[in-house]
C-alpha cells in the first residue's frame, strides 16, 4: 500500500527516531500496544485526568477511540491484525482534548491547542510530528500561534504531517498553506481522492494524497476497527518519514521530506500525488550519497 510493505520489509524503525502523536488519549493497554515505546506528555489543561497508561477514561468516547487507532497505526505490533508501521521507533503522544460520553459532541481542537501540541512534542525529542485530527472549517486559517509552532518545527528539524481534513472542501486552504507543512489528502485503493478530503492549490502543491478508505486499526479495549478519512491517511506518510530516518539516520529533515514529495512530480492539480515510500527511499539515498547531511 503506497509502497510501505518494501520499506516496512527493511525495517521496524529505530528507538532514535521519536514520532510525535498530537491528538486524542489512547488506550495503551491494548494487548498489541503491549511493550511498544510509546511515553505520554502532560496535557495542558486537560492534565489530571488520568496516569499514563491509563488515559482512556471513558474508552467509548470517539476521542479514545481516534487516539488509539492513529497510535496503533504507528506503533502496533507487527503480528497485529493491525501491524504499526514503525513499531521500534520511540511515540511520544500529547492529549489536546479530552474525552466526551458516547454519543456527546467532543469538543475540537482549538489552533492555540493545535501549536501547544506541537511544541510539546518537539520539546520532547520528536523528529516526526502526526497531527491526525482536524480543525473546524471555520478554523483553517493559519494563526500567529500556529505559523510560530510550525517555523519553530522547521528549526528543529521537524517534519509536520497533518490532515488535509475531511470537510469536501476544494479551494484555498490557508492552514495548508505553511511551507514547513506536508498536508495528507485522502484517497481508495484504487488512488481516487474520497469525496469528503478537502483539496486544493497548496494541497495539491505542497503535500501527498493516501489511501484512506477502510483501513483496520486498534480500538480501545483490545479491539480492531475500521476507519476512513484524512486522519488514518496521515499516520502512512508519517510512519514513512520515520522508516526514512531509521533507514537514514544521519538525513536531515529537508532531505527526509523532499523524498517524501517525491521532487520532480508534476504539481499542477488540487489533487497532490500518490505517496510512494519505495520511490521515496530510492530518492533519499540518491541524494544522501551525493549530499551528505549538513545541518538542516
Amino acid at each position: 500500500m503506497a509502497g510501505l510493505a518494501r520499506l516496512m520489509a527493511q525495517t521496524a524503525g529505530r528507538a532514535e527516531v521519536v514520532v510525535g502523536v498530537v491528538d486524542g488519549p489512547a488506550d495503551l493497554s491494548h494487548l498489541d500496544l503491549a511493550g511498544q515505546q510509546i511515553s505520554v506528555l502532560p496535557s495542558g489543561h486537560w492534565a489530571g485526568r488520568g496516569a499514563p497508561g491509563d488515559e482512556c477514561r471513558i474508552p467509548a468516547s470517539a476521542e479514545c477511540s481516534h487516539g488509539t487507532f492513529v497510535v496503533g497505526m504507528l506503533a502496533a505490533r507487527r503480528a497485529s491484525p493491525a501491524p504499526g508501521i514503525c513499531p521500534a521507533c520511540t511515540v511520544v503522544t500529547r492529549q489536546i482534548f479530552a474525552e466526551t460520553p458516547a454519543g456527546q459532541a467532543g469538543p475540537a481542537a482549538t489552533p492555540d491547542d493545535l501549536a501547544a501540541g506541537v511544541v510539546d512534542t518537539i520539546d520532547a525529542g520528536a523528529r516526526v510530528i502526526n497531527l491526525s485530527l482536524g480543525l473546524a472549517a471555520s478554523s483553517l486559517a493559519r494563526t500567529g500561534a500556529i505559523d510560530d509552532a510550525f517555523d519553530f518545527a522547521f528549526r528543529r528539524g521537524a517534519v509536520v504531517v497533518t490532515a488535509a481534513g475531511n470537510h469536501g472542501l476544494v479551494g484555498p486552504a490557508p492552514l495548508m498553506s505553511h511551507p514547513w507543512l506536508l498536508p495528507v489528502a485522502a484517497c481508495d485503493l484504487a488512488g481516487r481522492l474520497l469525496p469528503m478530503s478537502n483539496a486544493g492549490i497548496t494541497i495539491g502543491r505542497h503535500g501527498l494524497l493516501a489511501p484512506g478508505a477502510g483501513l483496520i486499526g486498534l480500538s480501545p479495549q483490545n479491539g480492531y476497527k475500521r476507519l476512513s478519512g484524512t486522519s488514518v491517511a496521515v499516520p502512512l506518510v508519517a510512519g514513512a518519514a520515520a522508516l526514512l530516518w531509521s533507514l537514514a539516520p544521519d538525513a536531515t529533515a529537508a532531505q527526509v521530506r523532499d523524498a517524501l514529495l517525491l521532487p520532480g512530480i508534476s504539481r499542477r492539480s488540487i489533487i497532490p500525488p500518490l505517496l510512494d515510500a519505495a520511490a521515496s527511499w530510492h530518492s533519499l539515498r540518491a541524494v544522501s550519497a551525493v549530499n551528505p547531511a549538513r545541518g538542516r
